[in-house]
């Protein structure tokens, strides 16, 4: 086995163990805490980052920032059955993501953990903060629309803050 591939796996599964342990003991409060933390996260590791108003192009910025800090999660915008990529709901906008290469993803199918939990929302933290930092003025958060083995499809609402 690659050595590589290995260590991922072991520190996979310490994750989903650490995960595991804190939603039985803490529960659903550990859904707002892994998403602040993910939140800061992002935050703090996108420094000085180009900033856009586009969320098609903050996707792009985000990608490649979050790449070169090894973290490998990639989204792109998605249509899906809609009419138009970009809905408008009152004050927040509406978009699809899908998300075909997510290492949290992997990380609970290593340690045989259900997605939606505190890991998955960890990550929505950090994409939100990224996102945040990348389009500087809104609120951004992700809300599950389907959880699989092969993608996610998500959908990222954000609002321009007052």
């Amino acid at each position: 086995m690659n050595a590589h591939l290995e260590t991922f796996q072991k520190v996979a599964y310490f994750c989903g163990a650490l995960a595991h342990g804190a939603e039985s003991n803490i529960g659903q409060g550990t859904h707002s805490i892994c998403f602040l933390a993910g939140k800061r996260l992002a935050q703090e590791a996108l420094g000085d980052s180009e900033t856009t108003s586009d969320p098609v192009q903050a996707l792009k910025i985000v990608a490649k920032a979050l790449a070169s800090r090894g973290i490998i999660w990639e989204g792109e915008e998605f249509l899906g059955e809609r009419a138009a990529l970009i809905e408008q709901d009152g004050a927040a906008k509406k978009m699809r993501i899908i998300f075909r290469t997510c290492m949290v993803r992997s990380t609970l199918f290593i340690y045989a953990r259900e997605q939606r939990q505190s890991l998955c929302h960890m990550a929505h933290g950090i994409f939100a903060g990224a996102m945040e930092k990348v389009m500087p003025g809104s609120s951004v958060k992700l809300e599950v629309i389907q959880a699989g083995p092969e993608a996610c499809i998500k959908e990222m609402i954000w609002e321009e803050k007052q």
